[in-house]
């Protein structure tokens, strides 16, 4: 799996919910900026107006080199070509003004929202408007070689184009890559896709790996720490543990530090996951599933698992209770005896869905352990085949020989680790893709743009039906209504 040029990510969230190089943020030529924008430019946008507004219809922040504004209050119904051009230039205009690139990353990262279709000159003509933007939005980012991350909080919006790009555009993989992120997207579907996330997810984002935490705890030491290099790692955190017992306090802080989630646990939150399992301490994921919509979300073991609410098993403790983080090799070794009924919902996990696992390196005991016993019992039991599939960005195929008959192994290529996981973002989004389901915009007018002639013809017949459904005096019909508006029709 590799992709050499810029992509298009279509995430369900919020633009301040995802780590970014660039925001496009949509205002009018009189600069009005409305309150949804907070996030990214604060209560009043006064201070970030560009001195030669409206200029060029588009101009970067006159306080904040991460955001741009684009004016879209003068471009009138019809008129998606002045908008498309509009915004083709802009994303030209940014990539020559050579932005820093975060952590993490080697490609440039612009978000943008759905433009002009929410209270703005477009909002009767979503398809047209959707559909012009992917392309424009498609077509710039490989041009220009960078990646562009359009983000709607509104489901049907993201449901519209998850389907416009199913069945106009391909993703830079392979066909078996392909095959794969059908096959999850539609266990994800179901309701039998759960996720196993390692550090790798949180890298994007800008949290250290494994090594540079220990550095960095090393350097907050204030005794002299002697030379870790020739220790293991976990030895090397107990022997820190020793000279700092607040270790897990000081863990806790540098980690809280990073507060937007990375555009992989963006695609991850999308997937509608009801049951998550991670090694990580921090609050990332729980972010993005917020932005989504599909929030909140229980933190296990520190709160109780609750109806109708998804949940996340911190096997590793979390920042939020720094006592509980496990980094020591004491910590390690004991985690049977302290933590065993986290380790029996894991191992629930792989006996009853499909593990989806992201950014983890299988190197920790304990997880290949309790996966193993799960192996047994299953081998025992005469169950065969993968029982999980595993994303890789090692860059060590040893490792997929190891684990051949229980996972099925998907290698992301590159370079070096931020391409190998840029190759996991492009995956996880043809993922999120293909999991997508609500319709709630199948039957509203407003997307027709995205429909073929004989679907517009269905879609006419549905809403008349549904008016001809509503003349009926008593409630026979009324399934029959709701379903129709559970499909768009009505909705304004």
């Amino acid at each position: 799996m590799t992709a050499s040029t810029g992509h298009l990510f279509v995430v369900l969230g919020r633009l301040e919910a995802i780590a970014h190089d660039v925001a496009i943020i949509p205002t009018d030529t009189a600069f009005h900026v409305t309150s949804a924008w907070e996030g990214i430019v604060g209560e009043s946008a006064e201070p970030a107006r560009p001195k030669e507004w409206p200029g060029r219809g588009f101009e970067p922040s006159a306080n904040n080199g991460k955001v741009w504004f684009i004016d879209v209050g003068d471009i009138a119904s019809g008129e998606q070509g002045l908008l498309t051009t509009r915004v083709a230039a802009a994303l030209s205009a940014i990539a020559e003004s050579d932005p820093v690139i975060g952590k993490g990353r080697k490609r440039l990262r612009v978000t943008v929202p759905v433009l002009a279709t929410s209270g703005g000159g477009m909002d009767s003509s979503k398809g047209d408007v959707l559909a012009q933007l992917i392309e424009t939005l498609t077509v710039n980012a490989a041009e220009l070689s960078i990646d562009v991350v359009l983000v709607t909080p509104d489901r049907a919006m993201f449901s519209a184009a998850q389907h416009h790009r199913r069945e106009q555009y391909r993703w830079p993989l392979n066909d078996a890559e392909v095959q794969d992120a059908v096959k999850l997207g539609r266990l994800a579907q179901q309701g039998h896709l759960a996720l196993f996330l390692g550090a790798g997810v949180s890298i994007g984002a800008g949290l250290p790996g494994w090594g540079e935490l220990l550095n960095e705890l090393a350097e907050r030491s204030t005794v002299e720490v002697p030379d870790l290099a020739n220790f293991p790692a976990l030895d090397q955190a107990q022997l820190l543990e020793k000279l700092m017992p607040d270790l897990g306090v000081k863990v806790a802080d540098i980690v809280s530090k990073v507060t937007t989630p990375s555009l992989a646990h963006a695609l991850l939150a999308g997937l509608g996951c009801t049951e998550v399992v991670t090694t990580n301490y921090d609050q990332l994921y729980e972010k993005a599933v917020q932005a989504a919509g599909n929030g909140p979300i229980s933190i296990l073991p520190r709160e109780k698992a609750a109806p109708e609410r998804s949940w996340i098993l911190k096997m590793h403790g979390d920042v939020k209770r720094p006592e509980s983080i496990v980094l020591t090799r004491r910590r390690f070794v004991t985690f049977d005896a302290t933590a065993k009924p986290a380790g029996s919902l894991l191992q629930s996990m792989l006996l009853t869905k499909h593990l989806l696992v992201v950014g983890a390196s299988l190197t920790d005991d304990n997880v290949s352990r309790l996966t193993l016993e799960v192996d047994e019992f299953r081998k025992a039991n005469n169950l065969a085949g993968e029982f999980g599939t595993f994303l890789d960005v090692s860059d060590d195929p040893t490792r997929k020989l190891l684990w051949s008959s229980q996972l099925d192994w998907i290698s992301c290529q590159g370079s070096d680790t931020a391409d190998r996981v840029r190759q996991m973002e492009i995956f996880l989004d043809a993922v999120a893709a293909h999991a997508s389901t609500d319709a709630s915009w199948l039957l509203d007018e407003r997307f027709d743009g995205l429909l073929g002639q004989d679907a517009q013809a269905v879609a006419a017949a549905a809403r008349e039906l549904l008016i001809a459904a509503g003349n009926v005096r008593d409630s026979t019909m009324k399934p029959l209504v709701n379903a129709l508006k559970d499909l768009g029709v009505g909705v304004r």
